[in-house]
């Protein structure tokens, strides 16, 4: 055994003989925890507790429901918060857990639904779908948890850019989430680090299925189109058709097949505009053709209401007179060349030759897709396709969950199928890669590669799960081209969006690589995001001290709770961590919050135990205490925090109210003032600030005393109502130091 293993093994043993015993209970209902799930939920307890919300993002498979379910435990009326989809997983997953909680769609909350019943905790899983603040259900969800802690779950919570975090992040910190950085945010999100017990599958590097079969001139025809005419509002967006004709044409014909079909009902919509001498906006092209395959029939031109120039409108028509040119050309393209998808499905059938006995899983982010392959393939035995419509085998349409039991019996907890009823290759899209278990599959395929690459680790996760086989393989269907043909098309869409971007602003990732050189850094793990980078580093940082906690050499010299540990280093400092779960270290003379030095300096925790120097505690703590005093003067005089638009309409509404008031009015009004605007200095929910802000703006002339009582009722929670003056925050709720590690040499004392 390696000194590394010898090293990781004494870590284990330490932690699972001493590290859990004051941790949650390891059952939950006929769930047993394991240590690492019990970690993290201890994490979010304290996050609860000091926060109202918190946000895990441990990877999938990692068991996520159930640390959720346990954090609802504790709750009296929990809510539940998660796709239609996966409201069987939910309930089963509860039953077993012996937690009883309701169930709400993000559908419904789409709808504008708001639950009327009174729920003392939301748990909302796939919270990334949440990363909108302008869609209905985001705004749903704000008013809902205005009031309650809300629990986050996501294995990918930054899709495209940090902003999808920060929309998150604001259900329970509220609109200042908006200006933080990603090392910021980063504290926010709770992430197993080194995870010593893991029992996960490992994943195998992915290699590339090549199908026998060049699609070059198909490829080529496509990316010799001129850019589309547009809708008024449209903006330069022809960059983005082609890249998407590009890969849908790199998933399948027939997904390039109903993606033309589009462009061209968007070139008729805008054609038969012209002749009226009308052109469409986004929103009315939209309400002309709203499905893949459907086209409304009537005149649109009648449902235009914008009238551009002549100038416009000849420009309009060179551009579809130009479009029409270009796709005669595609569409000779694609009679004369030989169709790519039989040479996909061969390439599937050898792999399912390669892994006999395996059962597979396809995904694509294209029905068309899906059903195109199932259409080639429905005669081989044990193949099924799932979409978000149907679910199908050879002998027709059967229930979801049906096709489910039929291919991962294991991870749906039935008995097996006799084989000629079992399915072993599934064919699905993207809708199966977030919330279902397919622990049963040790194969997945990328029919494609997805516009957001956090979709590739929600599809393996789904079959990388503990009780699964041993190793997870990973195939990738590279594009019916040659590399050379591959990586001109890549340079060149990548020209054509950066031109784009001067025009749209594009602000997140839309072209995932063609080539398989490029492609292959993302596919094997690639360069992490830096939230995911960062809450992995807080986790393995929270890891270490869980272990030095509860090591033979702690030990509480402060004499006010905080317990001191000295270790032979090579640096001379200090680590701190704080009540509020931050961590703060002194090297070099400085004093910051830096996760990377943090992480450095809890590596040189593992060394071994010194004598503490003369006054070496008592400087260390005095210099803490001088950098709290420091960050509490700034927040209490809003040095450190510009308020956002919300909050700073109800400053405002408050310092035009106390300037308003009588003087017989001071005693009772003034301090619930003070309290609401030292309860401003602090995080409040989103929807707290808005139910705030909109309460501000409807106050009018209504009785002052009245309406700030109304507003201070709004956010303060019940024990603190029966003494409105209470002070929200004293000067000493300052975060305390609950263990300190000092570094350095023996010489050093």
């Amino acid at each position: 055994m390696s000194p590394a293993d010898e090293r990781l093994s004494a870590a284990r043993a330490a932690i699972a003989a001493t590290c859990l015993d004051g941790f949650p209970p390891a059952t939950l209902g006929t769930i047993v925890l394991r240590d690492g799930q019990r970690r993290i939920l201890a994490r979010a307890v304290r996050a609860l507790d000091r926060q109202n919300g918190c946000l895990i993002a441990e990877d999938v498979g990692r068991g996520k429901t159930f640390i959720a379910l346990a954090l609802a435990r504790r709750w009296q009326n929990p809510l539940i918060v998660a796709p239609a989809s996966l409201r069987s997983t939910w309930l089963s997953a509860g039953e077993r857990a012996g937690v009883r909680f309701a169930f709400a769609s993000h559908e419904s909350l789409s709808r504008g639904r708001v639950i009327a019943a009174a729920f003392d905790g939301i748990v909302v899983d796939e919270s990334h779908r949440f990363r909108t603040t302008t869609t209905r259900r985001y705004a749903t969800l704000a008013h809902m948890t205005a009031r309650v802690p809300i629990v986050l779950l996501s294995a990918t919570p930054l899709q495209n850019r940090v902003r999808d975090l920060a929309a998150q992040v604001a259900l329970f910190h509220g609109e200042r989430a908006f200006s933080l950085d990603v090392n910021a945010l980063a504290r926010f999100v709770i992430r197993g680090g080194d995870a010593l017990e893991d029992d996960m599958p490992a994943v195998l590097t992915p290699e590339w299925l090549v199908p026998e079969v060049d699609d070059g001139d198909v490829l080529r025809a496509l990316l010799q189109l001129p850019a589309p005419a547009r809708p008024l509002d449209g903006g330069d967006a022809g960059a983005l058709r082609t890249i998407g004709l590009v890969r849908a044409w790199a998933s399948s014909r027939a997904a390039l097949r109903a993606t033309l079909r589009s462009r061209r009902r968007l070139a008729t919509v805008i054609a038969q505009g012209a002749e009226e001498g009308r052109a469409p906006t986004r929103r009315e092209v939209q309400a002309w053709h709203s499905a893949e395959d459907v086209v409304q029939l009537g005149f649109p031109a009648i449902l235009m209401h914008g009238s551009p120039g002549n100038t416009a409108l000849a420009e309009v028509r060179i551009a579809l007179d130009a479009d029409a040119l270009a796709m005669e050309v595609v569409t000779q393209a694609l009679r004369t060349a030989t169709d790519p998808d039989r040479a996909r499905v061969a390439a599937l059938r050898a792999l399912r030759i390669t892994h006999a006995g395996a059962r597979i899983v396809a995904f694509s982010e294209y029905a068309s897709t899906v059903t195109a392959m199932f259409g080639f393939m429905r005669g081989d035995a044990g193949v099924g396709m799932l979409t978000a419509r149907e679910a199908r085998i050879a002998s027709g349409r059967i229930g979801r969950d049906e096709m489910l039991s039929r291919f991962a019996p294991l991870a749906q907890y039935v008995r097996p199928r006799p084989a000629h009823e079992s399915v072993t290759l599934l064919l699905a899209t993207d809708l199966l890669s977030e919330g279902v278990n397919l622990q049963d599959a040790s194969v997945v395929i990328h029919l494609d590669l997805p516009w957001n690459p956090a979709r590739l680790a929600q599809r393996v996760g789904r079959v990388r799960r503990p009780g699964g086989a041993n190793e997870v393989r990973v195939y990738v269907l590279a594009p019916p081209a040659d590399a050379a043909a591959l990586l001109d098309a890549d340079a060149r869409l990548r020209r054509k969006l950066s031109e784009a971007e001067r025009t749209i602003g594009v602000g997140f990732p839309v072209m995932p690589a063609l080539s398989a050189g490029v492609a292959e850094i993302r596919l094997a793990g690639g360069p992490a995001d830096p939230i995911h980078t960062n809450a992995t580093a807080t986790g393995a940082l929270m890891e270490r001290l869980e272990r030095w906690r509860c090591g033979a050499s702690s030990r509480d010299v402060s004499g006010e709770g905080c317990m001191v540990a000295s270790v032979d280093a090579p640096v001379a400092g200090w680590l701190a961590g704080l009540s509020d779960g931050r961590m703060v270290s002194f090297i070099d003379g400085v004093t910051s919050e830096s996760l990377a030095v943090a992480g450095h300096l809890a590596l040189l925790a593992e060394g071994r135990d010194r004598i503490v120097g003369p006054d070496e505690q008592r400087i260390a703590l005095s210099a803490l205490g001088d950098w709290l005093d420091a960050e509490l003067v700034a927040t209490t005089c809003g040095i450190d925090d510009q308020p956002g638009p919300l909050r700073r309409a109800v400053l405002a509404w408050l310092g035009a109210v106390a300037r308003s008031l009588c003087r017989h009015e001071h005693a009772v009004a003034l301090p619930l003032i003070a309290l609401l605007r030292a309860r401003l200095r602090h995080p409040l929910p989103l929807g707290a600030e808005q139910l705030l802000a909109a309460h501000a703006a409807n106050s009018g002339r209504r009785d002052h005393i009245i309406a700030v009582r109304e507003a201070a009722l709004l956010i303060v929670s019940e024990p603190a109502r029966d003494d409105m003056r209470a002070t929200a925050y004293e000067a000493d709720d300052r975060p305390a130091a609950v263990g300190l590690i000092l570094f350095g040499t023996p010489m050093d004392g």
